[in-house]
């Protein structure tokens, strides 16, 4: 076992959430370069769905559609006939049973559409949840969000084609039952409650109103009549008692004076917040399911954890019923880990509401080490808001508050924040105190000793210097004496702590299949391959191992990670392990290879990472997985790349190294192109010098010459910013290529991009048919004596961005083969290279009756469309195999039926999948739809290849 036990649902209970009235907090401002790299990137990834999700009560996580904004969440379930936004609130745990309680649900009838069609897109740049369902010619398009800064869920509903449609729209409460109603004006209020009600269980409103349609209300539902052509809006807003004593009254305010224009300006801001948190860092590698899950993870992290909120627990705000363990904040490990994700991402403020639930215990956590015979604090397992529990068993384990102070300890490593450190400061020592007592004094072996405290749960005594307790010991008391140090505190203390640090026993090891591995215990438990990672987590949070320790303790822990071989995939282990792989350099193509089948075979569509018995905590997977082979600072030295795999190319920009340094650095061709360093703090800056020869520095734009070494250290000022490259390199050419995408692998370096603007490259050819790359067949002119299809640039219709796009059109003419195929740009005088990592990118908006005269009611003709290439070997990219980002073929024919209508659907293909080494020679617009009759049209922009 790990330190979680894993236990039947049967025997849990559960958790559940809402939002408040207050503005929630804004991410801060990135620099222009990193913001602009990092908001192309995110907006290429979403998560698709055609049939309704099915693991929603299991008690774990959900693969349903998700949406959140650090308080409130919202899970998508079930068809549109009957489609339920479970709701759940960080702070709606129960007052008995401390467990975390499903708030509420709204419950989205249109039974005229049963047994539509079925897909929902969750789009993470803008944290929106978009449907469509078409059933006989007609369409009902959703779009769901929860305000980013408000307690409010919105829904808006389109209706194309047919006739009328009814929708009911029911509030429930958590279980699924009806709750008290009443009516404020128009809003339809539902009161309900976490629990039994009664004694201090949280309450909350949820206040619901239709805008842009007439409404009834008749019990707990709301009824309109949707017109073909119109467009409504339903607007949730939740309110509970621990926002407010005003919770009723507070949750009405939200909605009661909205009108569309009201809800279309929270939109705009709703969306700004979130362009706002993307563009604090990204990552581009040639993986893109690795790429997509690393942003996917961080859109969780967003979606659960706030400043100014309650903590989430086990499972995020994502509640649909009775949660597994409670749902609460579980101490060794759990809680822990997904908070891990916001530090080397650069998004620390996302760890703001990790400390109350922490503090609140302090004095729960003094009489429980009094009690037990022991000073400063002591922790049980599971913890809940304001100084509860769920689980006060110690389950043999004294390890579980230098595991909560592990996050404090790095966050102050990262950032360097003084501010913050005062705020845990006193609490930390607490934790230190007790350790201070706990520990032996081994005179013999000049060492302290760790006895009686079990590395995983229940486990019999004695076990004797578990090294998960070593590391967070070592980690504690690090972080008392950096802390004591920037806060000038506690001198005579610092001394006692550092004569720990030096004087800790070392990490006990054991042999296994003839090789040194690291041990779980000197005494008692000694190494398991089930699943858990309990034999490396001294390397990762412990930070006892890395690059810069000795020989032979590095080759033990890359001999540790390696027989672990249960733990890459394991129900306990991914959210640490794949951290602590990189750190010490195990192989980086085994890290990869195995993240991408975490992105892919152990994740659900909303790119929640799931194992069994892990929620969260699987946000750090990828992101502190990817982000320590990409950098490493945690032994006071900064290194690029450390542990990347050779002839792949990599980028990133801004993430954060301890020192409170944002980095950002490119490699390509196995050469490490620049490094750019923010200082947020000033201080030294301390790293391993990525060329072999001199570094030419520039300093805040200027000069200043070089500096060699191998590890080389600069001084720097709060502010500066400094640009690091080999010597002689130009600084207007770190500069160029920091705002250059991911260039490929092998092959050519170039890339190819049209926004369809005057200033973007002209196109080759117009309304022009390649007769050689796939030619015509039955279709002909959409209208207005044209005489064939067309594909050419429209300036200040609809695009994509700027005011250019490429409008495409034909009409099908019936018959087994109907398409057109229209070249475009002409790339053959200097063949764009692919090598192994491009990507082909683009936007497309296919137009139904809705938006264009020329298309037929019900048809969707316009979707069977896509950007196709011939190759200089004469092969095409339609029928080399590849797929979208979603698993659909890159063949117009198997576009159709996967694209929205009447909006911007982001289209991406990694060429280097079935066409690597293979070079374009032109680009085309294809129209395929067999047997099809009628008009297609549509708008093609933001075209580009890199």
């Amino acid at each position: 076992m790990r330190p979680r036990r894993l236990i039947s649902v049967a025997t849990v209970m559960g958790l559940a959430g809402a939002m408040v009235t207050t503005a929630l907090s804004s991410p801060a401002l990135a620099d222009t370069v990193t913001a602009n790299q990092a908001w192309r990137i995110a907006q290429q990834y979403t998560g698709v769905w055609t049939t309704p999700p099915t693991q929603l009560t299991s008690g774990e996580t959900v693969d349903a559609p998700l949406l959140g904004n650090g308080d409130l969440g919202v899970a998508v379930g079930g068809s549109i006939a009957n489609q339920t936004l479970y709701v759940g609130k960080n702070d709606f745990f129960s007052s008995s049973s401390h467990a975390i309680k499903p708030l509420g649900r709204i419950v989205i009838n249109a039974s005229g559409l049963s047994g539509s069609s079925y897909k929902v897109v969750q789009d993470i740049a803008h944290a929106e949840v978009d449907g469509t369902y078409t059933l006989n010619g007609q369409t009902l398009a959703t779009s769901s969000w929860v305000d980013a800064n408000s307690g409010t869920v919105v829904t808006s509903f389109t209706l194309t084609g047919g006739s009328a449609q009814n929708i009911g729209i029911s509030l429930q409460n958590g279980s699924g039952g009806t709750p008290t109603v009443s009516t404020t004006g128009n809003d339809l209020d539902a009161d309900v409650y976490a629990d039994t009600g009664t004694g201090s269980d949280p309450h909350a409103r949820m206040a619901a109103r239709i805008i842009g349609s007439a409404q009834t209300i008749s019990g707990n539902t709301l009824s309109m009549s949707l017109q073909p052509g119109s467009t409504a809006t339903l607007v949730t807003g939740i309110v509970s008692s621990i926002d407010s004593s005003s919770w009723q009254s507070g949750a009405d305010a939200l909605v009661q004076n909205l009108a569309q224009t009201d809800v279309d300006n929270h939109n705009a801001a709703h969306r700004s917040w979130w362009q706002s948190y993307w563009s604090q860092s990204f990552v581009e590698i040639p993986d893109k399911a690795v790429e997509k899950s690393w942003y996917g993870s961080l859109y969780l992290l967003a979606c659960v954890s706030r400043s100014g909120k309650f903590a989430p627990g086990l499972w995020g705000n994502w509640i649909t019923g009775a949660m597994n363990w409670n749902g609460d904040y579980h101490t060794n490990y759990n809680y822990e880990a997904p908070f891990y994700a916001a530090l080397s991402t650069n998004h620390v403020a996302q760890m703001a509401a990790y400390d109350q639930p922490v503090l609140d215990w302090q004095s729960a956590g003094q009489s429980l080490a009094t009690s037990n015979g022991y000073t400063g604090v002591l922790y049980p397992v599971g913890l809940s808001p304001k100084g509860t529990s769920a689980d006060t068993n110690l389950h043999n384990q004294k390890s579980d508050a230098a595991n909560l102070a592990s996050d404090m300890v790095m966050r102050f490593e990262y950032t360097g924040d003084t501010t913050y450190a005062n705020t845990v400061y006193p609490w930390l020592k607490q934790v230190g105190l007790f350790w201070q007592n706990y520990l032996t004094w081994d005179a013999t072996n000049n060492r302290y000793v760790i006895t009686n405290d079990a590395p995983h749960e229940d486990q019999a005594y004695p076990q004797t210097n578990s090294g998960l307790s070593l590391g967070l010991v070592h980690l504690l008391f690090q972080g008392l004496i950096d802390m004591s140090t920037a806060l000038n505190q506690d001198a005579t203390t610092r001394a006692t702590w550092q004569n720990i640090v030096s004087h800790l026993s070392a990490l006990p090891t054991m042999t296994l299949n003839g090789q040194t591995i690291l041990r779980e215990t000197e005494v008692g438990s000694d190494f398991y391959n089930d699943g858990n990672d309990i034999d490396s987590q001294a390397i990762y949070p412990g930070s006892l191992v890395g690059l810069d320790s000795s020989s032979t303790l590095l080759s033990t822990a890359q001999n540790t990670i390696g027989a672990l071989t249960n733990a890459w995939h394991g129900g306990n282990a991914p959210a640490t392990f794949y951290a602590a792989a990189a750190r010490v350099g195990y192989n980086p193509s085994t890290i990869l290879s195995n993240l991408d089948n975490e992105a892919t075979s152990q994740s659900y569509p909303n790119m929640a990472v799931h194992h069994n018995g892990g929620g969260i905590e699987n946000i750090n997977v990828t992101t502190s997985g990817l982000d320590e082979m990409l950098l490493q600072s945690f032994q006071n030295d900064i290194k690029f790349f450390p542990d990347w795999p050779a002839n792949t190319n990599a980028k990133f920009g801004d993430l954060l190294a301890y020192g409170n340094f944002e980095i950002s650095s490119s490699l390509a061709g196995n050469t490490v192109q620049y490094a750019r360093v923010v200082s947020q703090n000033g201080g030294n800056l301390t790293f391993t010098n990525p060329w072999s020869g001199n570094v030419e520095v520039y300093r805040n734009g200027t000069d200043t010459g070089t500096v060699s070494g191998t590890k080389i250290t600069i001084a720097t000022s709060a502010g500066d910013t400094l640009d690091l490259a080999p010597a002689g390199t130009s600084l207007s050419t770190i500069q160029t290529e920091l705002t250059q995408p991911l260039q490929t692998s092998t092959g050519s370096t170039s890339s190819f991009s049209s926004g369809f603007e005057s200033t973007d490259p002209a196109l080759t050819w117009t309304d022009t048919v390649d007769s050689t790359g796939g030619g015509l067949s039955s279709v002909t002119g959409l209208c207005c004596g044209l005489t064939g299809p067309e594909a050419g640039i429209r300036t200040g219709e609809t695009a994509h961005t700027g005011t250019g796009s490429l409008m495409y059109s034909g009409s099908g003419q019936g018959g087994s083969a109907v398409h057109a195929y229209l070249k475009i740009y002409d790339l053959s005088g200097a063949p764009l290279a692919i090598g192994s990592g491009k990507t082909l990118s683009y936007w497309i908006y296919p137009q139904s009756s809705a938006t264009t005269p020329y298309v037929a009611a019900g048809s969707t003709n316009s979707e069977c469309v896509a950007v196709d290439m011939i190759f200089t070997d004469g092969s095409t990219l339609r029928d080399s195999g590849a797929v979208d980002q979603n698993g659909h073929g890159i063949h117009p024919a198997q576009q159709c039926g996967h694209l929205t209508l009447d909006t911007w659907n982001h289209v991406t293909v990694n060429l280097g999948t079935n066409n690597a080494n293979k070079q374009i020679s032109r680009l085309l617009v294809g129209y395929d739809n067999p047997n099809s009759t009628g008009g297609y049209r549509g708008y093609i922009d933001d075209l580009t290849i890199s």
